[in-house]
């Protein structure tokens, strides 16, 4: 749309309109997912200009979100998850009436220590936008500029007409009158988050029609450079793989013998258990999230330890996650979705069976993801887990390990007794058939994720009372150093 087009505005939008269509009925055939993020300052046009690019896409293939302070739920939880679940699907386009980056102002710019707190953020951002482009998905990001003189000028219009005047508050005077000193800081933040696959396109937006077209020209314009360059991420910085640390790792120095008769588990447990209810109200009370991840061999006695392990605490408080193959609902989403979905809310506690290191075991042996989308999700893991710690939330990580020998003793009595046949499938007696290559994929998903803000606690399993003891005194000895 250049300025020496002849056609009129009317007949220009038309063929775009038609244009951004096609554009969007091709990536959803290729499964290309898409975020539009429209920032800039108040009443600098964010609506307007969103509802003119809205008229030419087919909103069965959209998704509208105008996120504004967090509610009761999204406080809740950490920084960016409300953002995380709201990311599009394979072949769907997101589009953001502000974003991460109006929240990381508004919640980061007040109160002591705001500097470091948006620093914060914005690697958290950094992370969050890397990660989809990673996962394939094309992102693009407005800035709608205007001068203070502009904004106050449509603020006063705003608010002497009756129409408009409801969306004119306080805060958008305060944030007026901070102009020139917020000036600065949205160019630190734009700049420090400005990457090929994230870039951001300034619009001069005094002018609202132009502004809008300028938008829709744009969006055009990178749909179509992204199909010519194969809906690939422009430049994307795939680090290698760090080395493997040189140290032992916990896995190596596990001593299986360990054990513990049922007498002394019968003596012990009452005081654990007494001792795990009054750590789930100090959570509570606190406001603490905790997440608990089980991994571990099959019949290494995870759902047993599981049970024994809430078995006296408020069941308000707590819920268990069992982990299975993803939907395909979830399987159209970047694999840490769905786990994001089930994070737990301030004060209580997820444990999962299973987690998202199925990627880097089932999904890497079984060959249901590619040698690059398993090796990157060390990074996103770690990444993931780091963020969640910093935020304030509590994480242990648990690996069950029994030897091969106490594998196949369990698999045989599960066989044989009539209420644990249902423990027993074939895929259990064919991952065990494949032992060496999950061993394999164990050693080096330990090694690569044991990491200071989430380390791995491994637990000698071949005796069940043993490992269950060992599993609730850990969880009681993180939530007291936590809290």
């Amino acid at each position: 749309m250049s300025k020496n087009d002849s056609r009129s505005g009317e007949e220009r939008l038309k063929e775009a309109y038609e244009e951004l269509g096609a554009l969007q009925r091709t990536f959803r055939i290729r499964q290309i997912p898409a975020i539009i993020v429209v920032e800039g300052w108040n009443a600098s046009g964010i609506s307007d200009t969103i509802a003119t690019l809205l008229q030419g896409l087919d909103p069965r293939g959209f998704d509208f979100h105008a996120l504004g302070r967090p509610g009761e739920e999204d406080r809740a939880h950490t920084f960016l998850r409300r953002f995380w679940v709201r990311t599009p699907a394979h072949g769907r386009i997101a589009i953001y009436a502000r974003s991460w980056y109006s929240r990381a102002l508004a919640e980061k710019i007040r109160g002591t220590e705001w500097e470091k707190r948006l620093d914060r953020a914005i690697t958290s951002i950094k992370t969050f936008e890397r990660q989809l482009a990673d996962d394939g998905t094309l992102i693009l990001k407005f800035f709608l500029q205007i001068s203070s003189e502009e904004q106050r000028r449509r603020l006063v219009a705003r608010e002497k007409d009756p129409l408009t005047s409801w969306m004119i508050t306080r805060n958008d005077w305060d944030f007026h009158h901070l102009y020139d000193e917020l000036t600065p800081v949205i160019r630190h933040i734009r700049e420090a988050t400005e990457e090929p696959w994230a870039a951001w396109h300034i619009v001069d937006a005094e002018e609202t029609a132009v502004a809008s077209e300028r938008v829709l020209s744009t969006v055009i314009e990178r749909f179509r450079a992204h199909l010519d360059t194969g809906g690939s991420a422009p430049l994307r910085a795939h680090a290698p793989l760090p080395p493997l640390p040189s140290s032992a790792s916990p896995i190596d120095t596990v001593d299986l013998s360990l054990s513990m008769s049922r007498h002394d588990y019968d003596r012990v447990s009452p005081e654990c258990q007494a001792r795990l209810r009054a750590c789930q109200y100090s959570l509570y009370r606190r406001k603490v999230p905790l997440i608990i991840v089980y991994e571990g061999w099959d019949a290494a006695g995870k759902g047993g330890s599981i049970q024994r392990l809430v078995r006296s605490m408020n069941p308000r408080g707590y819920a268990v996650v069992p982990v299975g193959p993803p939907s395909s609902e979830e399987l159209a989403h970047h694999f840490l979705w769905r786990f994001y979905l089930r994070f737990p809310p301030a004060g209580d506690i997820r444990i999962f069976d299973r987690s998202w290191y199925g990627r880097v075991l089932v999904e890497r042996v079984e060959g249901l993801a590619s040698e690059h989308q398993w090796q990157r999700a060390y990074r996103e893991i770690c990444e993931m887990e780091r963020a969640y710690v910093e935020s304030g939330g509590g994480l242990i990580k648990f690996w069950l390990e029994i030897d091969a020998e106490t594998q196949l003793k369990r698999f045989r009595e599960r066989e044989t007794d009539p209420s644990k046949q249902w423990k027993i499938t074939e895929e259990d007696w064919r991952n065990r058939e494949k032992r060496e290559q999950y061993e394999r994929a164990v050693r080096e998903m330990i090694a690569r994720t044991h990491t200071p803000s989430a380390p791995w606690t491994v637990i000698a399993s071949n005796s069940k009372h043993h490992a269950r003891i060992t599993a609730q005194r850990a969880v009681i000895d993180y939530v007291n150093d936590l809290i």
